[in-house]
């Protein structure tokens, strides 16, 4: 089973630095100070630039890494289908790596620029795909944090208070009544 592995979660770190390097080269953000100082501060001091390959290369890992969240989290509900005590147990397993991912992947979105000057590039823009990416990776990271919660949430089971035998009698006599229309 491919269900989210560490890899996902080494990919993403790795990206990190990156993505703060590209993300400050656009132009210092206060919100990308917020969320990472010394990165982003060290990298606008030096004057970095980045070129469009670079931003088209890391757009690529970055939708990949979306990708990858995506397909597991798909593996992950199928084999909850066929198997709900595993899944339990799988999505306990990856759940640590999930969180972490999601945080990572947060704080691409926090040091986003303001949603203006994202707007303002070309929708077909290097730049606004590069930005679309991180937003996918947040969305799929999400997605994937949720099934997890959704599988491995439990909850005490409650008396509703039906009358069994009403439902039953409800039941026969709809089916009773259905049969005469026929």
């Amino acid at each position: 089973m491919m269900i989210m592995e560490p890899v996902v979660k080494f990919k993403i770190q790795h990206l990190q630095a990156a993505v703060a390097l590209v993300l400050a080269s656009f132009q210092p953000q206060p919100k990308a100070v917020a969320c990472q100082p010394t990165i982003v501060e060290r990298v606008y001091e030096m004057g970095s630039r980045v070129n469009k390959t670079d931003i088209s290369e890391l757009t690529v890992a970055l939708n990949d890494v979306a990708e990858e969240l995506r397909s597991s989290r798909i593996e992950l509900a199928r084999y909850a289908d066929s198997d709900f005590s595993g899944a339990i147990k799988v999505a306990s397993d990856i759940r640590n790596h999930t969180i972490h991912v999601a945080g990572i992947a947060e704080s691409f979105v926090l040091m986003l620029p303001e949603k203006n000057i994202v707007q303002s590039y070309d929708r077909n823009s290097v730049e606004f795909a590069f930005f679309k990416a991180i937003k996918m990776v947040s969305i799929a990271t999400k997605n994937y944090l949720s099934l997890i919660d959704q599988i491995t949430r439990t909850s005490e089971v409650r008396d509703s208070g039906i009358n069994l035998q009403a439902i039953n009698h409800l039941l026969d006599s709809g089916n009773r009544a259905a049969a005469k229309w026929r």
